[in-house]
């Protein structure tokens, strides 16, 4: 009888062994909200509480441009939770947002001489990132994949929620794009499950690199939480030229139309065509210079020996994820009014905490 007992204990202790579902979770997404918190600087009203079921077992060191990350266990230590910290109070941190020229999604940077990052974040040739927060995730992925194979490997660990607000959450996007690829190379177990929540998040790549994304986290892996006073999710610049659409392309065909028009016709439709054309293209270069080459000068200085890469010739940058709206009301307003001198009074941790509370708590 005893042994049955013991036997008994033990299988409802795995039985019971959590395991995360899909799908936005409010007490979930609270939670990690408590968690990435602690990773900011004092901030004033912050009225977020302290983590409530999980303990930090790693902070890692900073990286060059101010990275950094977490590792957090919960009470029963079987999941995991890395957060990513959003931007440092420090100049290079904003350096790295601002550095938004685009890259292909595959490739390779030469960090240092003796540190070549080499990542595959889509399956579509056509797919583009911000360059800043993959050079970001370059430096992270240094103590981030060896911490999920040790708790893989010690304590068996195969839930893990990656967790990021603002900055942390751009980067969140990318690292859960290369995680999948080291486990489709067997880097990786491929039995560890991963969820993603981008809270507050910036868009980090064009629209092929959105679909491939939202495929990869279809049924509800990949969750983008999103206030709709803040504007940070606005961001980066969008500029959509005729050549990022999918082929075939209508619009690379026009000047056929515009041939079997007549003269006069001919002339003023190709007028406003030229315009609709250029523009686009001239805002796009101007991008790529001023927030590539421009910025790439200045992020040389922490990072003497990193080469340039070659830019895409794009900034068709788009949302993704599955979105979660947290809509502001008169009761919100009032207690988180617009202020000229504060434009992050709807992108902190409390607004989003207070909100998410609020409409989703109790559904």
């Amino acid at each position: 009888m005893k042994y049955f007992y013991t036997f008994l204990l033990i299988l409802l202790s795995v039985i019971t062994k959590a395991q995360l579902k899909p799908g936005f979770d409010a007490n979930e997404y609270l939670e990690l909200l408590r968690i990435s918190r602690q990773q900011a600087d004092i901030l004033k009203d912050d009225h977020t509480p302290k983590p409530i079921q999980y303990h930090r077992v790693y902070r890692s060191n900073e990286g060059p441009l101010k990275n950094r990350w977490d590792l957090w266990l919960n009470a029963q230590n079987d999941i995991a939770v890395i957060s990513i910290r959003g931007t440092a109070n420090d100049e290079i941190s904003w350096l790295e947002n601002f550095y938004a020229a685009m890259v292909p999604a595959n490739g390779q940077l030469h960090i240092s001489d003796t540190s070549t990052f080499i990542y595959h974040l889509a399956n579509d040739p056509k797919a583009n990132v911000h360059i800043g927060w993959l050079l970001g995730l370059a430096d992270l992925s240094k103590t981030i994949i060896p911490q999920v194979k040790k708790l893989n490997a010690e304590k068996g660990i195969k839930n893990f929620i990656i967790m990021g607000h603002s900055q942390g959450a751009a980067i969140a996007y990318l690292l859960r794009s290369y995680i999948a690829d080291l486990q489709n190379n067997k880097q990786l177990p491929a039995d560890i499950v991963f969820k993603t929540y981008c809270s507050a998040p910036p868009k980090p790549g064009n629209t092929y690199y959105a679909y491939d994304y939202n495929y990869l986290t279809r049924g509800g892996w990949g969750i983008a939480v999103i206030n709709a006073a803040d504007w940070v999710p606005q961001t980066p610049f969008s500029i959509q030229t005729i050549k990022d659409f999918n082929k075939p392309n209508p619009f690379m065909n026009v000047d056929d139309v515009i041939k079997k028009q007549s003269l006069f016709v001919r002339l003023y439709m190709q007028h406003v065509y030229n315009r609709l054309r250029k523009t686009p293209e001239k805002a796009q270069k101007v991008n790529e210079k001023y927030l590539g080459k421009t910025v790439y000068t200045f992020i040389k200085k922490k990072l003497p020996q990193y080469i340039e890469p070659v830019y895409a010739n794009d900034n068709s940058y788009t949302s993704c994820g599955l979105p979660v709206i947290l809509m502001p009301d008169d009761d919100y307003r009032a207690k988180f009014p617009d202020k000229p001198d504060d434009i992050f009074v709807h992108h902190m941790f409390w607004s989003y905490y207070y909100l998410a509370q609020k409409e989703y708590l109790n559904q």
